[in-house]
């Protein structure tokens, strides 16, 4: 064969690697995208919890704590019901907030994914039937579990937890794109553009509906076994597992939808599957129990709800009703997902995190862990990269790491810290981090530390869910050596890690002028600059613009808690020293047509004014 021809086959071979390259690059880049958008979908509903909580555990707490018909039971009746009232219903949030985030915020889109979530259960209402309350049956699943029925929005359905409003959502946003600018032929005309939307979502559900009634009961039996097997692992261990995990995806901004499941579904555990196939083992050895040892196990308030005699035995058959209807009454029969369990303990009084424990559930393994490092730890770690700094330097920076500090403590947002060492030096984070932020979660899990939260484990929800709802049995005080002990192992790794390992973290580098930067916002205005606010906020996102690569080559600006979250369509060209250099973010992720810019807050008002200009380059760039 000639050269000639060889190096033509060797170039058809390599051209035809670069289109499976490019192919395999473009799926994993558009896949990247799409659960990004997804991770800030679930930040909508998650960011209404924080106030939910408040009101559900302050207000359960007045309730238990004062005489029933008094204005203080009713006053915190009231409370614990409106706080109750939002995580009952996060599925038909998520519905909406997904349907929101990939349409660009549209409310048509967000009505929409309600008509199909109503409608999906509708469906599914009207195939389930039961005998007994206790099993159900639907198409050919002829003994699907109590906790596997749910009421959404009142509706009698699978309880899917929120993956099935993540479809609909999903539906209902692909649904808008596709058709809210049809124009229909004249005789129907009325119904085009937005008003046709809805009514293609009415229809696009019923298979939708169809597939989770096929395979769903299924699913849920897979769900159920890792939630029960998973509980019984050695103490903490589950916790330790989950922590690695869900750390690992912080950069990435993924570990919301890592954690939904184990939140929001029978993969965090279940009331009725624990007692079911743990507890109901445990004490079903002869088939008859011994009630002394029975109220031994659990408090007073929870055995006296069974109706059980105190002394003597009884038939399993009778032990077994007294727990169904006690949890049943209780609302708490069919709960599950670690969050969703803690906060319907909260809601009512008779039954303690300690009982569920007892059973062989331990509430809060995949959260509790979070107020080990976030309360003390992480903040130490700020402290001691502060420390690093050169001592002429340290006051101009000061601000930067003690109201990081501070935030974390408070918030339990970590961004702030976590990004300033994982931009400079990875393996800070995945090295020194990541394995204490794991022992944590060990030691919360292994102490059976029932300490529930809405985002992060702050100081504000280790009072209102820690404190405050003491009676419940929550373990706080083992929170607070945890904390005490993770401390200063943070601080002494992270001093000696970025004292020896040479990070350059901000102060430190003095040839870089980076201490400078932090200070420009101050030193403008300290000069008395004429521009407002406002102004300032404007010509800093009409930078971002033009650091992005400009209008072209910007499709979607977006954010979160804590990032500006943009879909670009070439990323390599995204001058990220040119964003930095404006100030108030502490570091970029771009990977495939997703750029991160982390801030603190700022995000949420940089992204209203990158829009309006953006819709004005656009109209300006139409008229020409």
């Amino acid at each position: 064969m000639s050269d000639k021809v060889l190096k033509t086959e060797g170039q058809k071979k390599v051209k035809a690697e670069g289109v499976k390259n490019n192919g395999w690059v473009t799926f994993r880049n558009s896949m990247s995208g799409i659960f990004s958008k997804l991770s800030k979908a679930f930040l909508l509903p998650i960011a209404l919890l924080p106030i939910a909580g408040v009101f559900l555990g302050v207000g359960a707490t007045i309730a238990a704590n004062t005489d029933q018909g008094s204005f203080g039971w009713y006053l915190g009746s009231v409370m614990n019901q409106m706080g109750d009232v939002c995580f009952g219903n996060l599925p038909i949030l998520f519905a909406i907030s997904v349907a929101i985030a990939y349409t660009e915020d549209s409310g048509v889109a967000a009505i929409t994914a309600v008509v199909g979530f109503l409608v999906l259960n509708g469906i599914q209402r009207g195939l389930i039937t039961t005998d007994d309350s206790v099993t159900y049956k639907l198409l050919w699943w002829n003994s699907i579990p109590a906790a596997s029925i749910t009421q959404n929005v009142g509706i009698t359905s699978l309880n899917t937890g929120v993956f099935a409003a993540i479809f609909v959502g999903a539906i209902s946003a692909i649904v808008y794109n596709r058709f809210h600018k049809t124009q229909l032929p004249a005789f129907i005309s009325f119904f085009s553009g937005s008003k046709l939307v809805p009514i293609v979502v009415f229809v696009a559900v019923i298979p939708l509906a169809f597939i989770f009634m096929f395979v769903w009961p299924g699913i849920a039996i897979g769900l159920q076994w890792f939630g029960v097997n998973s509980g019984k692992l050695p103490g903490g261990v589950d916790s330790w597992i989950f922590e690695i995990i869900e750390r690992s995806l912080i950069p990435f901004g993924l570990h919301h939808v890592f954690y939904a499941p184990l939140w929001w579904s029978e993969a965090g555990g279940s009331i009725s599957d624990t007692f079911l196939d743990t507890y109901l083992n445990k004490i079903a050895e002869s088939g008859v129990i011994n009630l002394e040892k029975l109220k031994a196990d659990f408090s007073p308030s929870f055995f006296a709800a069974l109706g059980l005699s105190d002394t003597g035995t009884a038939q399993l058959s009778v032990v077994r009703k007294a727990f169904y209807d006690t949890f049943d009454s209780s609302n708490l029969w069919g709960t599950m997902g670690d969050q969703t369990i803690m906060f319907a303990v909260l809601a009512q009084k008779t039954v303690k995190f300690t009982d569920i424990a007892q059973m062989g559930l331990n509430l809060g393994r995949f959260q509790s862990g979070k107020f080990g490092f976030m309360l003390l730890a992480l903040p130490a770690a700020a402290v001691a990269m502060w420390l690093n700094v050169p001592k002429e330097n340290r006051k101009a920076v000061m601000g930067i790491y003690f109201s990081a500090a501070f935030t974390c403590f408070l918030t339990g947002i970590t961004e702030p810290i976590e990004f300033t060492f994982l931009f400079l030096a990875p393996w800070l984070f995945y090295g020194v981090h990541m394995p204490l932020a794991s022992i944590s979660f060990l030691l919360m899990g292994l102490m059976q530390v029932h300490i529930t939260m809405t985002v992060s484990g702050g100081f504000i929800d280790f009072i209102v869910f820690g404190l405050v709802p003491n009676q419940m049995g929550t373990n706080w005080y083992h929170a607070l050596w945890i904390a005490a002990l993770m401390a200063p192992c943070y601080f002494f790794a992270f001093y000696f890690a970025v004292k020896y390992g040479k990070v350059m973290v901000p102060g430190r580098d003095t040839s870089s002028g980076e201490a400078q930067l932090f200070k420009k916002a101050d030193f403008k205005a300290k000069k008395g600059g004429k521009s407002s606010k406002s102004e300032d906020q404007i010509a800093k996102a009409t930078k971002i613009i033009e650091f992005l690569g400009g209008e072209a080559n910007i499709k979607a600006v977006d954010s979160c808690a804590s990032r500006l979250r943009l879909t670009v369509v070439d990323s390599s060209i995204v001058n990220k020293d040119g964003i930095m250099s404006l100030g108030g973010a502490t570091g970029i992720i771009a990977k495939g047509d997703s750029v991160h810019v982390v801030y603190g807050g700022e995000q949420e008002v940089i992204k209203p004014h990158m829009r309006e200009i953006l819709a004005a380059q656009r109209a300006e760039k139409i008229q020409k």
